[in-house]
């Protein structure tokens, strides 16, 4: 499973988080697939973990800090589609897999076609707003 999780430390305790990171090897299970400093007192950490024992080993960032940890789940293909305003690939990761939400394909589809073809984002937003409003009225 893939997980993102946040570190907020003080800097000065930096020698300290080095020590205890250093310190023990983590499960074989734990892959760690990018660790970014944020240019504040926050790091980011992406991470795949199998077992309980890997979620363990991240928690030793809690002794130096505040660690926020959730699973996360893929969705670049669609952001990568929404930033091209490709809606055909949208629409054809969308039947590769499942609808978001339970809404149909086209439903789904049609929300983020109201969006691009907006004059402005208030008329995206208002756009969107209209569409909710349809898929209550329609028990959707």
């Amino acid at each position: 499973m893939l997980f993102v999780s946040i570190l907020t430390s003080d800097r000065a305790r930096d020698p300290e988080l080095w020590a205890t990171i250093w310190q023990g090897s983590p499960p074989p299970s734990v892959n760690l697939i990018g660790a970014y400093n944020l240019g504040n007192d926050k790091r980011v950490f992406i991470w795949e973990g199998e077992s309980v024992a890997d979620t363990q080993f991240m928690d030793r960032f809690n002794e130096v800090g505040v660690l926020e940890t959730s699973p996360a789940f893929d969705r670049t293909s669609g952001w990568r589609a929404a930033f091209a305003k490709d809606i055909d690939t949208f629409r054809n990761n969308l039947m590769a897999g499942r609808p978001s939400a339970g809404h149909s394909v086209e439903s789904t589809v049609d929300l983020r076609s109201r969006g691009m073809n907006a004059l402005n984002r208030h008329a995206a937003r208002a756009a969107a707003r209209q569409w909710v409003a349809e898929q209550e009225s329609a028990g959707g």
